[in-house]
């Protein structure tokens, strides 16, 4: 096979090529997707070159890429002058726009919906706000006449030769991924409880898919490591509410129930009883989350937004922001994370949301986080526990949300 500096031009290139690997390289089954993850894999290759990394007759080479270009996944291109002695080789690219992906996600209180193609570039997005006023009680029809709304709109803007294979939902709060139900988001909208969302499948003729959001960014930063496999990370964000994702060797911790990583939820000690917007009493969130920590901050600074993005820029560029009204959050959620630690024993946590992007609060934090779990005493660990800020990864959410419709669409390819 052919070495290569650059990056594929595919975002989890590895997790895709995985589909088609076989015990014998002159397999045929899965062959046509290992040319076409080779090209996508090189961008500029040649049949030539394909034959001789293959060990295939030149023929078969030629067939499987015309198979592949008739699907529209590949183009023919010249080489840029000089050109060597002799015919020059006509070169092979994928064409990533052939295929994509309709990707909904959430921020703070607002629905974005991208149609992003397999190399991970937004073709077209929209957003719109929706309240939880605007809802019924069980908020059913509404969103379903809301979000498509929202399909209709990108498919009448989609490209042409782009073939659109699925829906993908990234949602917040209780997913159950396999009967495409949203069980809730209360720290969002409290009407939106238990919301079918399998009637969008049945009219627009798509493939549709319910992801929780962390669990989407999570898929994308894992496919990023050298060995995922060796590796155990928690993914936590801390902002317009507070949830987690995690993985134990590699893999996603997920249930068929839903509820996993709803630490949002988890009960804390407070000199007050402070009643959550799910129901119960004295959650994390209600110590620690932007929704809960809102009011009493719009008190001291009248121009504080709720947004998570508008509220990140706000927190870093206020004059004398008051750090210490934040060191109850910071507190409850130092203690949080010392939890997670030792029942999930990761080698890494890794902290997103506007909070941890404010470097005295991060600072606070991990201070906190080391006197309530010393590295010495952390006995649960191997080794010592990393723990990183890092910006709420929305391409990384919409590439990992993107990902089960299009490795899907590409094993036709066998």
């Amino acid at each position: 096979m052919q070495k290569y500096t650059n990056p594929p031009i595919i975002p989890m290139f590895s997790s895709y090529s995985e589909q088609f690997m076989s015990s014998d390289p002159h397999a045929v089954t899965g062959r046509q997707g290992r040319i076409f993850m080779e090209i996508c894999k090189l961008n500029n290759v040649t049949r030539k070159q394909l034959a001789q990394d293959f060990e295939l007759r030149p023929g078969t080479v030629s067939a499987l890429v015309l198979q592949l270009i008739d699907r529209g996944l590949v183009e023919e291109a010249r080489p840029r002058p000089p050109y060597p002695k002799g015919r020059p080789e006509i070169l092979l690219r994928p064409v990533v726009s052939r295929l994509g992906v309709i990707v909904f996600y959430v921020i703070s209180q607002s629905f974005h919906a991208a149609l992003v193609d397999l190399g991970g570039n937004i073709l077209f997005s929209q957003v719109r706000e929706i309240q939880d006023t605007q809802l019924t009680e069980n908020g059913d029809e509404r969103l379903s006449e809301f979000f498509l709304g929202m399909i209709n709109d990108i498919r009448s803007e989609a490209p042409e030769n782009t073939d659109i294979v699925g829906i993908s939902f990234s949602l917040p709060g209780v997913v159950d991924e396999q009967n495409k139900k949203w069980i809730f988001s209360l720290s969002r909208w409290k009407k939106a409880w238990n919301i079918e969302l399998s009637e969008i499948m049945e009219k627009t003729g798509l493939n549709v898919i319910l992801n929780k959001n962390l669990n989407c960014e999570l898929r994308a930063r894992i496919a990023r490591l050298a060995k995922p496999s060796d590796k155990n990370l928690v993914l936590i964000h801390w902002g317009h509410g507070i949830g987690v994702s995690c993985s134990l060797n590699g893999a996603i911790l997920t249930s068929d129930k839903g509820g996993v990583g709803e630490v949002g939820h988890s009960y804390v000690h407070s000199e007050t009883v402070e009643l959550c917007r799910c129901g119960l009493h004295n959650c994390l969130e209600t110590q620690a989350a932007l929704w809960a920590l809102w009011p009493k901050l719009k008190e001291k600074y009248p121009d504080v937004p709720s947004d998570e993005w508008d509220f990140e820029r706000f927190l870093n560029e206020t004059e004398h922001f008051d750090i210490d009204t934040l060191n109850v959050a910071i507190r409850q959620m130092a203690v949080t994370m010392r939890n997670l630690a030792l029942v999930l024993a990761p080698q890494h946590i890794v902290l997103t949301g506007p909070f941890t992007q404010n470097q005295e609060v991060f600072r606070r934090l991990c201070d906190e986080y080391a006197k309530l779990l010393p590295p010495d005493l952390n006995r649960a660990a191997h080794n010592k526990v990393t723990v990183a800020a890092a910006r709420a990864g929305i391409q990384d959410e919409i590439i990992g949300a993107a990902y089960p419709l299009f490795a899907k669409a590409l094993l036709e390819l066998r």
